[in-house]
């Protein structure tokens, strides 16, 4: 009863530190536009059986299982994204349950509730539930196949293999990356042999069948497609390199415990320490190998030399479990420097959530940092102002280039609910992208009043700018330039 309050008050501040800034601080780009529109098909009977594309290749598709999530809730919420966001928030934030029952299960309750809490106030994690996109609920089901695992592993139940498969395979449906979960688990197999003895044939057969069911939309699609995927994946680049491994090491620790880069190295050194001290002592070897599998297995898409934060969704929790352990030793010797310890820990996370979150996702996640539906709804309200009921043109400067999804499914779902008319699009436009927005080709037969809407450039060439903004000054002149946020907007006048 104790335990199940005090995650009660947890779960309190793990929501706060994720709902901090919010409805502001939403971050909406091209990638959130083109699910939304997928999402919305599916409510129209639209079926998928396959989900967002990767950009590793163009035949690479992540599972559709997003979509399905995203649908109910624009159902319910009238195509709001921000309600999506707000769902997302709260369900990174029901991850301390689950990371509560892995670290009781590998140690003790006393465990659990202390890495609950850093979870809860975790840098990492508050960015991971502002990132509004399908690798980011790959944290709870990562937790949930580590959380079979541990019950296999540590509390000698079989049915955990079941929760373990059944992670793997949605962990994959969210991002395809995650197939290297199995390197974890084929090197704990063979370290914790003993351990799967106990399972049956029945046991080995159910779980095998649950995680296809799991990956059935890409078995499905392989076979629709003639295994296109699987030759995708033949043709990546194989070449290893280990130079980000460290810098994604102690961004994890930078992330989660100490946000002053100096004492991160400090902090590295002393867990790496402690963490051999443990495996060379046989009284928690067999804890400290499950988490050591567990973070390196996280690591490894790394060794491509990528440095994107959702490569590795909740590999970090290992570090959290580990230090929780290392704190609960420390305030049954002295309870006023464990209290310290936890409150530097909380300090350091509020300082980087604080002046991070209220900008959105970061680098690490989106390359348009600052693309936030607060200033969005901005953008639009000063176009509809400048139109004064007339019929106005948009035009955009996106990321990707001469592609209006984004601005389509914000015209869409905010501007045509308050002003009840949409603008037409009188830019270049990628065709075969979502959006609805009636395009005019044709510059002379475009609305007088026009909007020219330039989103953060960063990707963009010095030569592809040049271009698109000597066309435009060909066919309308600026007449008034404002600013929200990283988004530039500018009214313009047809010559």
């Amino acid at each position: 009863m104790k335990e199940c309050f005090l995650l009660f008050l947890i779960s309190i501040i793990a929501l706060l530190f994720r709902s901090l800034f919010f409805p502001d601080n939403v971050y909406f780009g091209y990638d959130q536009a083109r699910d939304s529109f997928s999402s919305i098909e599916i409510l129209k009977g639209g079926f998928k059986i396959i989900g967002p594309p990767s950009s590793l290749h163009d035949n690479l598709f992540h599972g559709p299982l997003i979509y399905y999530i995203y649908a109910p809730i624009y159902l319910l919420f009238n195509n709001n994204p921000e309600a999506v966001s707000f769902i997302f928030r709260l369900m990174n934030a029901s991850g301390l349950f689950l990371v509560y029952i892995i670290a009781s299960n590998v140690f003790n309750k006393k465990v659990g509730l202390i890495a609950a809490f850093l979870f809860a106030i975790s840098y990492e994690q508050s960015q991971y539930s502002l990132f509004f996109s399908h690798p980011s609920l790959a944290v709870l089901t990562v937790l949930l196949y580590y959380l079979g695992l541990s019950l296999l592993l540590f509390r000698k139940n079989p049915k955990g293999l079941l929760l373990a498969l059944l992670g793997i395979g949605l962990s994959i449906q969210f991002h395809f990356v995650n197939l290297l979960l199995f390197v974890g688990f084929f090197i704990s197999l063979i370290y914790f042999y003993t351990d799967f003895k106990i399972l049956k044939k029945r046991l080995l057969l159910l779980s095998l069948m649950i995680f296809l069911f799991s990956v059935s939309t890409f078995l499905i699609a392989e076979y629709k497609f003639h295994f296109r995927q699987f030759k995708a994946l033949a043709e990546l680049n194989s070449s290893f390199t280990f130079t980000m491994i460290p810098q994604v090491s102690i961004r994890s620790i930078h992330d989660n415990f100490v946000s002053d880069k100096q004492m991160v190295m400090l902090l590295s050194f002393i867990l790496a320490g402690v963490a051999t001290v443990i495996l060379i002592n046989k009284s928690f070897r067999k804890q400290a190998v499950f988490l050591v599998i567990w973070f390196f297995t996280g690591l490894v898409p790394y060794l491509s030399g990528t440095t994107s934060y959702y490569h590795n969704p909740a590999t970090s929790v290992s570090l959290i479990i580990f230090l929780s352990l290392i704190i609960n030793w420390i305030l049954k010797k002295n309870i006023l420097i464990g209290l310290g310890l936890m409150l530097f820990i909380t300090v350091s996370n509020i300082n980087l959530i604080l002046n991070q979150n209220m900008k959105g996702p970061n680098k690490d996640f989106v390359i348009q940092p600052g693309l936030l539906i607060s200033d969005e709804k901005k953008v639009i309200d000063f176009c509809y102002s400048k139109a004064q009921g007339r019929d106005f043109a948009l035009n955009g400067l996106t990321i990707p280039l001469y592609i209006n999804t984004t601005w389509s499914y914000l015209f869409e779902w905010y501007g045509k609910q308050k002003y009840h008319y949409l603008p037409v699009w009188g830019g270049k436009a990628a065709e075969g992208f979502a959006g609805n927005l009636r395009k005019i080709s044709k510059r002379s037969d475009l609305p007088l009043d026009q909007c020219l809407i330039i989103e953060p450039t960063v990707g963009i060439s010095e030569h592809d700018k040049n271009d698109f903004f000597r066309e435009e000054s060909y066919f309308s002149q600026i007449v008034e330039q404002t600013q929200f946020g990283t988004i530039t907007v500018q009214y313009r006048r047809r010559i």
